[in-house]
This record gives C-alpha cells, sequence and structure tokens, in this order.
C-alpha cells in the first residue's frame, strides 16, 4: 500500500468513527424539553456534520473532475456532456416541482413557503431521476457482460 492509501485509509477511518459517535449522541443525547414533538439535543450537531459531509463530497468531486479536464484535454467534451446532463436534471426537476404552502398542524416555521417546497422537491425528483439512471445503468451493465 502507498503512502496515499494508508493516509486516506486514515481519513476514512476518522470520518466513519465522528459519524459513528455522532449518531450514538443523537439516538442517545435525549430530547430537548419543552418542545411539541420529540426533538433529540443534537439534531443540529448531526445535521451540520451531514452538510460538512456532503459539501466536502461536493468540493473533491469537483475539483478531482476540473484535475480531470485539465490533465485531459480531449476528455473535457466527455465531462461537459455529463455537467450538461446534470443540469437539465437540475432544471426539469425543478421545473414540475410544486410549491404549494403545506397545512401542517402545529408546525410554525420558516420552512413551508414555495421557495423551500420547490427546492425541495427539485431534490426529490432529480434523486428519483439519478437513482432510476443507477438502476438502468447497474442492469444494462450486468445484461451487456452475460451478451457477451
Amino acid at each position: 500500500m502507498g503512502k496515499l492509501s494508508k493516509i486516506l485509509s486514515f481519513v476514512l477511518y476518522a470520518l466513519i468513527a465522528v459519524t459513528a459517535v455522532l449518531t450514538i449522541m443523537f439516538f442517545t443525547g435525549g430530547e430537548v424539553p419543552g418542545e411539541t414533538f420529540l426533538t433529540p439535543v443534537y439534531t443540529d450537531t448531526i445535521l451540520n456534520w451531514a452538510k460538512f459531509l456532503v459539501v466536502g463530497a461536493a468540493a473533491i468531486t469537483i475539483l478531482f473532475e476540473v484535475m480531470h479536464v485539465v490533465m485531459n484535454p480531449k476528455n473535457a467534451v466527455r465531462s461537459l456532456i455529463s455537467i450538461a446532463v446534470l443540469f437539465v436534471i437540475g432544471l426539469v426537476s425543478y421545473s414540475i416541482a410544486d410549491g404549494t404552502p403545506m397545512d401542517l398542524g402545529g408546525y410554525e416555521g420558516q420552512d413551508n413557503v414555495p421557495s423551500m417546497l420547490k427546492l425541495a422537491g427539485a431534490f426529490l425528483y432529480g434523486t428519483y431521476v439519478l437513482l432510476g439512471l443507477v438502476v438502468v445503468a447497474i442492469f444494462g451493465g450486468e445484461l451487456s457482460r452475460l451478451f457477451k
């Protein structure tokens, strides 16, 4: 194993350990007193950790994609096509999402507004489309192996 592999393994184990500790804290930390619904004490902490992991993964993905385009300029067209496909999926998902405010009994928060609801719907539809594409790619890959 190379030095980079050892470092990456250590980072992976550290991220898993932090996630495990935060998960245990979330489920065993008790509830916030005076809330209408059961709200664990460490909800904000675990949500912030999840945001950190998502932003970190996105940043690393973008960084490596830019490095790949710089090192292999001939393959840049394929990368640009995949970015364009993701943009179209996001645009279509946002356009079909519904922003109608919901009637939620007992909820007085500020997120039941059309802009947030439309964004949440777009993320859900985008996730469904990408999940469908992954399933099709898995089956397509396996079927192509069977016929080779």
